[in-house]
């Protein structure tokens, strides 16, 4: 008999890498269906059984897994259901801490483990310290970060109350390790190097290669350890040329939009999670070429080698990318109205 999952947030990349996988090695074992969080779109699509919008947790009760993927769905899921398990592997409410940005950095920092200067208001800020990085104090998946280049730029984020600063540690590269954790100690890893990301100031992955270091296992496995983390997550850091070393961004303790690149490489992911098993591809690099299409020609011209060069991924028919790189050529008062009428009849 086929065992039925639920995954949350299905249409996010990860929760469509997830269901590839199980698709492709999980021997007609699982039968997929898709639930949907409020605020996201009701569509149908391709690897699920069906669909149903999530606002209560005894929708959950029919189902033999429920996998949450994004922030939102990850973080209602601990919140609200508490300890749950995928398989063996158990997701703790201890990971709730991570989605505090700021108190995740204090916690950090204690450990001895390198963090950028982080203040909690512009009014901490002097005007030599610019750039400044800026982001939400809280994940909620996506929402607002980049940089800014004076006070001003500051001062117009709306609302400022959601925010916190950190010094502009430069350059485009961040390296990530993704892990499944039980009782605070790292059962898999895998490191990877993010060349490009979208947004370009720090988002999900676009071209990413494989990596290692000591120095990210050591810092990861510290913070892992002394928060007591059970589950999943993805640690970041950025490298920093003054420290000569590595500096922790944070966790996202949820699904990673380019945990594609981590199966590939690693199958113990989903062999922890889904017990399937599958031939590693040991791919080096990868594309998504959706993600880049969506930060606009110039991106694409400017990293077509990678994409000669490099394995693709993309989660949408070439129709729907076609239609995403004629967007990004319009001018701006066209791409919205393409926009909207993207939405509209589900090509987005």
């Amino acid at each position: 008999m086929k065992r039925k999952v639920l995954i949350l947030s299905p249409l996010s990349d990860q929760a469509l890498a997830v269901a590839r996988y199980l698709e492709r090695f999980g021997k007609g074992r699982w039968e997929l269906y898709a639930g949907f969080m409020e605020g996201e779109v009701f569509r149908a699509t391709g690897p699920y059984k069906e669909g149903l919008r999530v606002d209560d947790l005894s929708q959950l009760d029919s189902y033999d897994v429920v996998l949450p993927t994004g922030a939102v769905s990850t973080y209602w899921m601990a919140k609200n259901y508490g300890v749950f398990k995928v398989n063996g592997i158990r997701y703790s409410t201890a990971n709730l801490q991570c989605f505090d940005k700021i108190n995740m950095l204090t916690r950090v920092e204690e450990l001895c483990v390198p963090i950028p200067k982080t203040y909690s208001s512009i009014s901490e800020i002097d005007d030599n310290m610019f750039p400044i990085f800026y982001k939400q104090k809280f994940e909620r998946g996506g929402g607002a970060r980049g940089i800014a280049r004076s006070r001003e730029e500051l001062e117009r984020l709306r609302p400022q109350s959601d925010l916190f600063y950190q010094e502009y540690i430069p350059g485009r590269v961040t390296y990530g390790m993704g892990f499944i954790a039980k009782d605070g100690r790292l059962l898999t890893f895998f490191q990877h190097e993010e060349c490009l990301s979208s947004p370009v100031q720090g988002g999900s992955a676009v071209i990413i290669k494989t990596f290692y270091d000591d120095r990210l296992k050591a810092y990861t496995e510290k913070i892992v350890h002394a928060l007591g983390l059970d589950g999943w997550g993805l640690a970041e850091f950025k490298y920093c040329p003054r420290r000569r070393d590595f500096v922790f961004m944070e966790i996202n303790a949820k699904l990673w939009a380019s945990i594609e690149f981590a199966f590939m490489n690693n199958k113990n992911f989903m062999r922890y999670m889904f017990e399937i098993d599958y031939p590693e591809e040991k791919c080096d690099r990868v594309v998504f070429v959706d993600r880049l299409i969506s930060l606009g020609l110039k991106e694409v011209i400017r990293n077509s080698r990678y994409v000669l060069n490099s394995q693709i991924i993309s989660y949408r028919p070439a129709p729907k990318l076609l239609l995403h790189l004629i967007a990004g050529i319009l001018p701006s008062s066209c791409r919205q109205v393409m926009k909207r009428v993207m939405c509209s009849t589900g090509t987005l």
